[in-house]
């Protein structure tokens, strides 16, 4: 009988169900003169949505941009193996973010069965709690949840003569890590894992939306939204330096929170909303 099999599935089954479910809910979402719009990548599990539904505050979830973990070329992927094998010459290992993380390991569950001695940073606390779930100790700034927090908090990024660093991150992301760490001594090494890849059709609903506060959280995310459109709108970041390109693109009226972290981010959005 039907009820039987269903009845019969794993936990996980279910739970991978409800996941499912609980995210086409957010990107379908209809709020009519919605107060915020939310564009950075899908995730599941969001916590900064769960945050915003449990206040009550209408949104627009228009993700205009996919994470693409790296799989082509063939030249591009045997390089990630190669840095993998390689994972214990090195000296430190740098994630720059959770999409990092979750790619990283994968790649290591499967070559290393034991992490060899390699110091481990995370640029921020949701990175540095989803190694720490893996069993690895890792390190992470405790204020400012970015990479200058990195470089700056930790006081075993200051002198790094004769020592290797790979960092694991998307292609083409900034460059700022590497050089400040090549200029304290540092040999480093990309191990590009995933790109971003911005969805053409999603960025123009989200550019037609009309809502009070746009929310981005990266910097790529807004350069891609472009400039302003109306001169009202609230925008919340979640540093100063994505702050810095809002102004150049034309907004008045920012709040920049404390971090990335959701909690952050909502109580930054509860402040443009008045």
């Amino acid at each position: 009988m039907l009820s039987n099999w269903v009845s019969n599935w794993p936990s996980s089954c279910w739970l991978r169900v409800q996941e499912t479910f609980w995210l086409r809910s957010m990107v379908a979402k209809l709020a009519v003169g919605a107060d915020v719009l939310v564009v950075r990548p899908l995730r599941e599990q969001d916590a900064f949505l769960q945050l915003l539904t449990a206040a009550n505050i209408s949104f627009r979830y228009k993700p205009i941009m996919r994470i693409v973990p790296i799989t082509e070329p063939l030249a591009a992927v045997e390089r990630i193996r190669d840095l993998i094998l390689q994972f214990a010459q090195f000296d430190k290992a740098i994630f720059i973010s959770a999409n990092a993380a979750e790619l990283a390991i994968q790649w290591l569950d499967e070559y290393w069965p034991m992490l060899p001695e390699v110091q481990l940073f995370a640029v921020g606390q949701q990175t540095g709690m989803m190694l720490k779930e893996y069993g690895a100790e890792v390190l992470s700034p405790q204020g400012q949840q970015n990479t200058e927090g990195l470089l700056k908090e930790m006081p075993q990024l200051q002198n790094l003569a004769d020592k290797s660093v790979i960092i694991f991150r998307g292609a083409g992301g900034r460059a700022t890590l590497a050089d400040t760490l090549t200029s304290r001594g540092a040999m480093v090494t990309y191990c590009d894992l995933y790109r971003r890849v911005i969805d053409p059709v999603s960025l123009v609903q989200a550019r037609a939306e009309d809502c009070r506060c746009l929310v981005a959280h990266s910097g790529e995310l807004l350069q891609a939204m472009g400039p302003i459109s109306n001169k009202a709108t609230m925008l919340v970041v979640p540093s100063e330096r994505v702050a810095e390109i809002g102004h150049d693109l034309g907004y008045k009226h920012l709040v920049v929170a404390e971090s990335a972290l959701p909690e952050s981010m909502f109580r930054a959005v509860q402040q443009a909303l008045g």
